[in-house]
């Protein structure tokens, strides 16, 4: 096993290579080979030997200043590197005066060949697309772009920001303001070249410009990447991930993440007795940092350590929310998450620490054992939230964590957990997953009316999804499409109409004439009907604008604890966590899927990043996410909702593929198909040659606690001949102790899965 005590001596000789940072000093080996602050460069000129290639172009006022009014009369310069020079380190500090719009670019070029053929760190001025950033290749004049990121904010104008590049060889990393924002090893083209500045669209300044010699080590490309961690092998669909609490890091252990207790002892960052460095060093593309952080005022150092160990994917947790918030602030992407730390959960305390949950930016809430159930992960789940449950300190603590539905399990003792999860059948479900409703059940009532709502609730669906548009007199009213020409007898656009108007129409008839007088519903009323009562509503943003008059109406129904917010519009998203940071938003969004492992992995990265910086949850089309997507989200605590199923076989490949949060427009697919059994015994003491027949039964609501009787068959795991087995009979053998598991098979979407309990702890003696 790797532990930690035989792999310091590794970790300390290879710290030199792997471990530097972009704002260092310049070693002696190292050669200035152009420091331009441009304030001895005359007004209207360039610095001797640069080019102006074409567009406006010269130095004003100690700035290099490139004026481009539009993408069609671009603005370049380029500074000349004398000699056969490719590996070098590039700084410059960047300031948008103007941009045609948001879209609009400015960059950095190196590797020059000359003005067709060259590499470039191209920046918009909305840098916070997720295009927003990128590293690209000019090729005989067409473009082709090697990676693409965002930074956490657009750049503002008149603002400086410092621009750092490093390129050695065919690696290339690229900076903004100290962040590692590219990281790649595809500049395979060139390996020497002139340096240059362009604009697109925009006026820009340059200043503090420049260029050293790079002959350091850089990381492997390989521990760059995203990454998913190791996991334990286990037949549960959606199982919980593993966070490692041992003092000692095991890199074989199973477990995908490492809680690390971070301290400050005079000035340096400590986890478990050794250097918060050395630990992210070693952990490096094997496990996911969690960082527990406790301490006030230790942020920038905790910010360092990262930066300086270029430590991009981790989660940050602590009991005291202001920590957390104040790391996000300095550092969005960040994955933020809740301890919770009182004694008790009532049901007042779980309404407030959703809340508290989503207005300090965390998507996660690590909860004790002992204060959890099955419901209570239910209620979170429903508002978002993942729950990582601390505890599996035994085999039988780990199976009820399982079983609780949780989707972390942080331990002491990971082996206990990777044992329990090794002991389930194929295909094994611990609870069904959460379901929204798509517009009501539109497969078998109008969508987007009370009959289909209601119809939807007592199909048992969790949430209930529906679109809100405004009428001409500003109302707020259900509606997916702009017009009401599709689901009603009337025409017009919604914005045309007024209330009044809109009450006139017929919803239903159109869908059948045992629906005829079905009405328009209001927001307002779409709110009472379901005030009070178990389902969350997932309110989907479709009229601009209506931010606050929308969060007015939750907030005069007191419904705030059972509404989710989603847009495909992600301004809005943005606007509606100001305005109300305790609900929970979701960005909707749809994307191709990305052709190798290593592209699906980057992608799963940058939208997680994404969802981050930006406080949503990440709801995209089911055709958008694949497995190594679902995993990545599941490993670091996002849970994400995704639409629309209405086929069965895509339905049940993404269940397989772990995804828990399905849209759809047939809930009656799953109504029936039961959430969790249990056992009345949790304990069986038996003689030898003796028996005892186990009964279980089903739950099928949330809601009702209803149950019902169900066929089961028993199976044991690796009982050395203490017990046999036949149907739902134990037969005693052999003193010892051993578990037994009661296991219910039934059909969902045209697929087997099977519904296993807790095990039962069976007691063997003479």
């Amino acid at each position: 096993m790797k532990k930690l005590s035989c792999m310091i001596l590794i970790v300390t000789l290879a710290f030199s290579l792997l471990n530097f940072h972009p704002t260092e000093k310049v070693l002696a080996s190292q050669e200035v080979l152009i420091n331009e602050t441009f304030d001895d460069v005359t007004n209207g000129s360039l610095p001797e030997n640069w080019v102006l290639i074409e567009g406006n172009g010269h130095v004003q006022d100690g700035k290099l200043v490139l004026l481009s009014p539009a993408t069609s009369a671009p603005a370049r310069v380029i500074a000349p590197i004398d000699g056969e020079i490719g590996n070098y380190k590039i700084e410059a500090d960047i300031t948008f005066e103007s941009a045609v719009e948001d879209t609009r670019w400015a960059s950095v070029m190196y590797r020059i060949q000359d003005p067709n053929n060259y590499y470039q760190f191209a920046i918009r001025r909305g840098a916070s697309a997720l295009n927003g950033i990128e590293f690209a290749k000019r090729v005989s004049n067409s473009w082709a772009v090697s990676q693409t990121n965002f930074f956490h904010q657009n750049f503002s104008f008149k603002q400086s920001y410092k621009l750092t590049i490093i390129v050695k060889d065919n690696r290339v990393q690229q900076f903004i303001n100290g962040e590692l924002v590219i990281d790649s090893a595809s500049a395979t083209e060139w390996t020497s070249g002139d340096v240059g500045f362009q604009a697109s669209g925009t006026n820009v300044h340059f200043d503090n410009f420049k260029v050293t010699t790079y002959d350091e080590e850089m990381p492997p490309i390989e521990n760059s990447g995203a990454f998913l961690p190791m996991e334990a092998e286990t037949n549960i669909v959606n199982a919980p991930t593993i966070i490692s609490k041992n003092e000692e890091i095991d890199l074989e252990d199973f477990s995908a993440s490492v809680l690390l207790p971070v301290v400050n002892k005079s000035g340096q960052l400590y986890a478990n007795e050794i250097p918060l460095i050395e630990q992210l060093q070693l952990m490096k593309n094997n496990k996911i940092p969690v960082l527990q952080i406790e301490q006030e005022g230790i942020e920038d150092l905790v910010i360092d350590a990262l930066q300086e160990t270029q430590t991009t994917d981790v989660q940050v947790v602590s009991s005291k929310p202001a920590i957390t918030a104040a790391l996000k602030e300095l550092n969005p992407k960040i994955r933020a998450g809740l301890i919770y730390s009182k004694p008790s959960l009532n049901k007042n305390d779980l309404r407030n620490l959703t809340f508290e949950v989503h207005s300090n930016k965390s998507k996660v809430v690590l909860i004790p054992e002992k204060l959890l159930s099955k419901e209570i992960v239910h209620y979170l789940h429903n508002r978002m939230v993942a729950v990582w449950g601390i505890g599996g300190d035994s085999l039988k603590s780990s199976h009820a964590l399982i079983h609780m539905g949780v989707d972390g399990i942080v331990t002491d003792y990971p082996e206990h957990s990777v044992d329990a999860l090794g002991q389930y059948p194929e295909n094994t479900i611990v609870q069904r997953p959460m379901v929204a409703a798509h517009r009501g059940v539109p497969s078998l009532a109008p969508e987007n009316t009370m009959a289909g709502y209601r119809l939807s609730y007592e199909l048992e669906a969790d949430m209930i999804e529906t679109d809100l548009q405004v009428s001409k007199d500003g109302h707020i009213i259900v509606m997916h499409d702009a017009t009401v020409n599709r689901t009603t007898n009337g025409t017009g656009l919604v914005s045309d109409l007024t209330l009044e108007e809109l009450k006139q129409l017929d919803a239903g008839i159109k869908f059948g004439e045992e629906f005829a007088g079905e009405l328009v519903p209001t927001l307002r009323e779409f709110l009472r009907e379901f005030k009070g009562k178990d389902v969350v509503l997932l309110v989907e943003l479709k009229a601009q604008g209506i931010e606050e008059r929308v969060l007015q109406e939750i907030k005069e129904e007191n419904m705030m604890d059972q509404v989710v917010i989603q847009n495909f519009d992600l301004p809005s998203m943005i606007k509606f966590n100001t305005l109300q940071p305790e609900l929970p938003t979701g960005y909707l969004y749809s994307a191709g899927v990305p052709n190798t492992v290593e592209e699906r992995l980057n992608n799963a990265k940058k939208m997680l990043d994404y969802g981050a910086t930006h406080n949503v949850t990440l709801n995209a089309s089911y055709g958008s996410v694949y497995e190594e997507f679902i995993t990545y989200m599941r490993q670091r605590g996002m849970l994400s909702l995704h639409w629309t199923f209405r086929d069965e076989d895509p339905f049940a490949d993404k269940l397989r593929e772990g995804l828990i949060g399905p849209i759809t427009d047939y809930m009656q697919w799953l109504t029936h198909s039961p959430i969790h059994i249990e056992t009345p015994i949790k304990k069986v003491n038996l003689k030898t040659g003796k028996s005892r027949t186990i009964q279980a039964k089903a739950f099928l609501s949330y809601r009702t606690g209803e149950t019902e009787n169900i066929e089961t068959e028993l199976y044991t795991i690796d009982n050395n001949n203490i017990v046999s087995i036949d149907g739902n009979t134990i037969q005693a053998l052999s003193p010892g102790t051993t578990q037994v598991f009661v296991k219910h098979t039934f059909t969902m979407l045209g697929v087997e899965w099977n519904l296993v309990s807790e095990p039962i702890e069976v007691n063997v003696s003479d």
